[in-house]
């Protein structure tokens, strides 16, 4: 059985971790953004997981497909040709956002054991068109 779920609002790369210091001790924590981020990828992974009870956690090769759809800007709007879309090549890495969905969805151990399981991984980064909301697409299949 295939896991695939679509994450509404604007695609999220791993940020960067920060550090601090309390009392002269170093503290190295992720930013606020990326932990509500991750906590509603969660949420939307557990509402599909509801609605599948049959779905047992993947153990072996798994293959993860992440489909990244952004805004597209404003200033890129036009009213005679609006903008279609297209496959954006600047922006977030995509290794980072690779990272930020599978530490979230397979690293927490909600859909397998550890994201150390991805095989085979694409991700495919798209400028959407002129009015077309922004979204995120997981895709997660069992190799054998």
């Amino acid at each position: 059985m295939e896991f695939q779920i679509i994450i509404p609002g604007a695609p999220m790369a791993q940020p960067r971790p920060r550090a601090t210091t309390i009392n002269g001790s170093a503290r190295v924590y992720q930013p606020k953004t990326a932990r509500d981020s991750k906590a509603t990828i969660q949420s939307h992974a557990s509402e599909w997981l509801e609605q599948n009870p049959s779905w047992n956690r993947l153990e072996g090769p798994v293959a993860v497909r992440i489909t990244a759809v952004y805004p597209c800007p404003t200033s890129k709007h036009r009213k005679r040709n609006p903008v279609k879309a297209k496959f954006k090549d600047n922006g977030p890495d995509v290794d980072n956002v690779a990272k930020h969905y599978m530490d979230a969805l397979l690293a927490s151990g909600m859909l397998c054991d550890d994201d150390r399981q991805v095989a085979s991984l694409q991700v495919i980064k798209i400028q959407a068109a002129q009015g077309e909301p922004p979204y995120t697409k997981f895709e997660l299949v069992q190799l054998c």
